[in-house]
């Protein structure tokens, strides 16, 4: 009785548990305008009102047009 317990528990507790975040390459040639975000939240915390953003989606660009930083 007390393996049954306990071999549920683990299995609720397993299945509760939050997977890691993965990021799937699925040949898209959008890819998320990272630097865009930041100037807007850079700009939203300059501001006096303090707005809050709040992204529901990214900004998209074209994959060739990221500039790469080394």
């Amino acid at each position: 009785m007390k393996l049954i317990l306990a071999l549920s528990g683990a299995l609720l507790v397993a299945g509760c548990s939050s997977l890691p975040t993965q990021v799937a390459d699925n040949g898209s040639r959008m890819v998320c305008d990272k630097e865009q975000m930041a100037r807007i939240q850079a700009r939203s915390l300059n501001q006096t009102s303090k707005v809050d953003v709040i992204w529901l989606s990214c900004p998209q660009i074209r994959r060739d047009q990221v500039k790469i930083v080394s």
